[in-house]
């Protein structure tokens, strides 16, 4: 699984960091341009670039709070960021490739130094996995699972891991988790109190919410939208409307995160 090696420094004075993402300025920007994929979405102003975190998804800023601050906290807090100390702190990405909606380079993170050269390819194993602040917010309980078909399957094993033991111990966002058992949605106000669910399915209902005032016609708007997902332990695609279940204003999701994988678009690759 060889990644390119990106050294420079995070920059989470510049846009608004969350959970799974923050701005990162490269040593040399020219390897962002040698990844896979639509040109990455580089600032003019500032040289730095929106990362998007491989395999975890932290809950929205507009979600309920503490957990959400708590999260983007947690994230600063693995690279090293200190305000006053280190604003900028020193760090590299592994990325392959480049999300074609976005920009970002879709990438795994790891603060501090390492003795590998910028530009070298390198191997990402389960060990060096564990080093990276994607999987150390997996473990501290302040992601849930984001599987897209660019994440290889040993990876994405080793993320399960860190998933059951947050579970176990009962970190970050698992004590009050109602992914699968729902939520009760009413309108768009209802998304900044509601327990955390998976945030993507977050997203659609805020999106869908703008323009509506209840859940009657929620599973339409994703049926238009007909996003779609692999099943893993079934191995067989379907919509994402297929995977969602509304009664009266309680909304959930009938599989578990991990069990998903999100056909995305990356690297300009089809299917």
């Amino acid at each position: 699984m060889a990644f390119i090696l990106i050294k420079g420094r995070f920059t989470p004075q510049f846009g608004q960091p969350d959970g799974d993402s923050v701005r990162f300025l490269a040593n040399n920007r020219r390897l962002l341009l040698e990844l896979e994929g639509r040109r990455p979405n580089i600032s003019r102003d500032n040289g730095t670039v929106q990362l998007r975190f491989e395999g975890i998804d932290a809950i929205e800023k507009g979600a309920i709070k503490p957990l959400s601050t708590q999260a983007k906290e947690n994230m600063l807090d693995l690279i090293g960021y200190d305000q006053n100390n280190n604003p900028t702190p020193k760090g590299y990405i592994l990325a392959r490739m480049v999300d074609d909606s976005s920009g970002r380079p879709i990438c795994f993170v790891f603060a501090g130094n390492t003795e590998q050269e910028d530009g070298d390819e390198v191997f990402l194993d389960a060990n060096l996995l564990r080093d990276s602040v994607n999987y150390r917010q997996v473990l501290e309980g302040y992601a849930y699972p984001l599987y897209y078909n660019t994440l290889f399957t040993q990876l994405r094993q080793e993320f399960n891991k860190a998933l059951a033991v947050a579970k176990k111990d009962k970190k970050g966002y698992w004590p009050s988790d109602k992914t699968l058992t729902g939520v009760t949605v009413k309108n768009k106000d209802d998304l900044k109190t509601i327990d955390p669910i998976w945030p993507k399915l977050w997203r659609r209902l805020e999106e869908y919410f703008r323009s509506a005032d209840s859940l009657a016609e929620f599973i339409d708007f994703l049926e238009v939208k007909n996003e779609r997902i692999d099943i893993l332990s079934e191995m067989e695609e379907r919509g994402l409307q297929n995977i969602v279940a509304v009664q009266g204003n309680l909304v959930k999701l009938t599989e578990s995160p991990e069990n998903i994988r999100v056909v995305g678009k990356a690297g300009r690759r089809g299917r």
